[in-house]
């Protein structure tokens, strides 16, 4: 559905004399027809984004609109990484777009996923920095009755799929809407 360039309103009842816009909305009268419409010419490059700016949204399955500030995008991977320097179960957040495993000591590392659907579509690069993942190998583990390539926690293990075995080697996982993760 596209939207409409302009709005036209035919009010019965009386409409004020006095119709202004604000910010780049304009208001015009011609022929008894008022016209609301965005004046694009009067909206400011971006130049560079703010985290206190807004972007206004329409979803096109619900026909709504929602704003969305640029601090929430920054916080889905926009760039963003997490250094983790301990080994064992680390939880990969919801907001992770990137790990660095910069592991202090030696040690296999887990790497608990997150439920794909919660991701929005964000994909989660993990890289090895330490440069032991080939002894100490660092396994993807998905959330329960989750499968990465269509494979359980288990199997996609023991065929290398959930695996970062190679030295400084790296991984990105892509989740699926519907539930699961591909790589």
């Amino acid at each position: 559905m596209s939207l409409p360039a302009n709005i036209r309103v035919n009010v019965r009842a009386p409409f004020p004399a006095q119709v202004a816009g604000a910010g780049f909305i304009t208001v015009s009268k011609k022929n008894g027809v008022w016209t609301i419409a965005p004046n694009f010419a009067q909206i400011n490059s971006l130049g560079g984004l703010k985290p206190t700016q807004i972007f206004v949204v329409y979803d096109t399955v619900t026909g709504l609109f929602t704003s969305v500030s640029v601090a929430s995008l920054n916080q889905f991977g926009a760039g963003v990484y997490r250094t983790v320097t301990t080994t064992g179960n680390v939880n990969a957040a919801v907001t992770d777009g990137i790990i660095l495993m910069q592991k202090s000591s030696s040690g296999p590392t887990s790497i608990s996923l997150p439920q794909s659907s919660l991701r929005g579509g964000l994909p989660l690069t993990v890289k090895d920095l330490t440069g032991d993942a080939n002894t100490n190998n660092i396994t993807f583990v998905p959330a329960i009755g989750e499968t990465i390539d269509g494979f359980s926690a288990a199997a996609a293990a023991a065929n290398g799929v959930a695996l970062i075995d190679t030295n400084y080697g790296k991984k990105t996982l892509f989740p699926l809407t519907s539930g699961g993760w591909f790589i």
